[in-house]
């Protein structure tokens, strides 16, 4: 399966729910993992950066402000009324259009191609195609909201290392040489195939669980590649610096250093 429509409105209301709490937790600049992980990456596919670029699922607006603050054109868009409203209230003075839509919409997203005048020089969809009940729609109709060659940039926690439930694995050993105690870390993968709609916390303390959609590297590029887009950039971040300090606990992301919890991808359409 890579398409679940029957969770959208689920989704949809997970995130009205939660946006407030979303927005404190990201703030203006985006968190650790924003900072670090996602939006340094996304920046690097994105050269040259074009004139305008069209955000999927923007949240609280944060990528989208720091496109805007660069000189880009911004047409950001959530299918959450309350992510757009804490959106619009952080970012005064900036040069972004808000638009609300449902992502898995096909007409809506059909109508894009002449929301903006001219085709978009880019399309970005930060940590949010599993969020995303169905990807196809996105993959089937935006080309023709891009001009011709332009990227699709995308990241999300990375499907090799997301199929929940996740189990950290923490073990110490002793090397018999020079009775050396070694201190490794790691991820326990039992289901990685066994892909769906698991529900979750995106940040501890959020109102709302939310549902999270499951897709193997094989079901997330297949969908991308039948449909004409062809990959061109890859990145499989992982916190090398030890992490914000909010996560000391061995069993963390930030004692991980040689495995990547994001992949931020570029694809572009054959036309």
């Amino acid at each position: 399966m890579v398409d679940y429509p029957d969770h959208n409105a689920e989704s949809l209301a997970a995130w009205d729910a939660n946006a407030e709490f979303w927005d404190q937790a990201q703030g203006d600049e985006g968190n650790y993992w924003q900072r670090t992980l996602v939006f340094p990456h996304t920046l690097e596919l994105l050269q040259p950066l074009p004139s305008s670029v069209l955000e999927i699922a923007c949240g609280n607006g944060n990528f989208a402000r720091q496109l805007a603050r660069l000189g880009v054109a911004v047409t950001a868009s959530d299918g959450s009324d309350a992510q757009l409203e804490q959106a619009r209230e952080r970012s005064d003075g900036h040069n972004i259009r808000w638009i609300r839509l449902d992502a898995t919409d096909r007409s809506a997203l059909a109508a894009l191609s002449g929301a903006s005048g001219a085709p978009f020089g880019a399309v970005v969809c930060n940590m949010a195609l599993m969020d995303i009940a169905e990807i196809s729609p996105l993959f089937d109709m935006l080309p023709l909201a891009l001009s011709e060659g332009a990227p699709f940039v995308f990241s999300v926690l990375h499907p090799v290392f997301r199929p929940g439930p996740q189990v950290h694995l923490y073990e110490e050993r002793r090397e018999t040489e020079d009775g050396r105690f070694i201190e490794e870390s790691g991820v326990k993968i039992t289901n990685y195939l066994n892909t769906g709609v698991n529900h979750g916390i995106a940040v501890k303390g959020q109102p709302a669980i939310q549902p999270y959609f499951d897709r193997t590297l094989t079901e997330l590029f297949s969908t991308a590649f039948d449909r004409g887009w062809v990959l061109d950039g890859i990145r499989e971040p992982s916190i090398t610096d030890g992490g914000d300090g909010d996560s000391p606990h061995r069993l963390s992301w930030d004692q991980l250093p040689q495995i990547p919890p994001v992949m931020v991808a570029r694809l572009r359409h054959r036309g």
